[in-house]
């Protein structure tokens, strides 16, 4: 008998029995590339829109927290834009000691340009100069009464020379005070500004 022929079947060609043939992995269908785009994009515009959801809830949560943070109630807010919507203006009672208040309103822009005409008047050559011309000049803009003492704020429909007096009037004023005085206020106008600002912040006019 041939070797051939005394192997048992499986033997030879086939390799050895008692070892595993490779396994042979199934080939996987050519995914359909537009299909996939397009359920890709589909969740890509669900998370977009969940995303958007979630950041206009928190913009006006984060809102009434800032107001919070900055000790300004709801009511208040509502107030000063009412008022600067309707009048133009703000006006606010700050106290300076447990006796004497200070009243501040906001300035117009047309408040900040007469800053700006002084500046390029004066041409100041140090940054500290800058700062105190924009001090005063601001001063002068917010002040509407101090310890009893009222200053004139003409109507806005006045004419220029009568809104420029008033202003001169309390300038002078100012600058005639104590350095002492005028830092308090100072500190005073800068608290109300910060307190303005922020309830004026993007996006107020959606919360009311």
């Amino acid at each position: 008998m041939s070797e051939a022929a005394k192997r048992p079947p499986g033997f030879g060609a086939y390799g050895d029995p008692s070892k595993k043939s490779p396994v042979i992995a199934e080939s996987k269908p050519t995914p359909n590339t537009a299909a996939v785009a397009m359920t890709d994009g589909l969740q890509e515009e669900i998370r977009k829109d969940v995303e958007d959801i979630k950041e206009t809830a928190e913009k006006a949560k984060s809102y009434e927290q800032i107001l919070e943070e900055a000790e300004v109630s709801l009511d208040k807010a509502r107030v000063i834009v009412d008022d600067l919507l309707t009048k133009g203006y703000y006006e606010e009672d700050v106290p300076v000691t447990k006796s004497s208040f200070v009243t501040f309103r906001t300035r117009t822009h047309s408040d900040y340009r007469r800053y700006l005409r002084a500046i390029e008047m004066i041409n100041p050559k140090y940054i500290d100069e800058q700062q105190e011309i924009q001090l005063r000049y601001f001063l002068a803009a917010s002040l509407v009464s101090f310890k009893g003492h009222a200053f004139e704020h003409p109507r806005p429909n006045s004419s220029d020379s009568a809104v420029e007096k008033a202003f001169d009037a309390r300038l002078e004023w100012i600058t005639s005070q104590p350095d002492t005085v005028i830092n308090l206020l100072a500190i005073k106008l800068s608290k109300f500004d910060r307190m303005v600002k922020i309830v004026m912040s993007e996006g107020v006019v959606e919360n009311f």
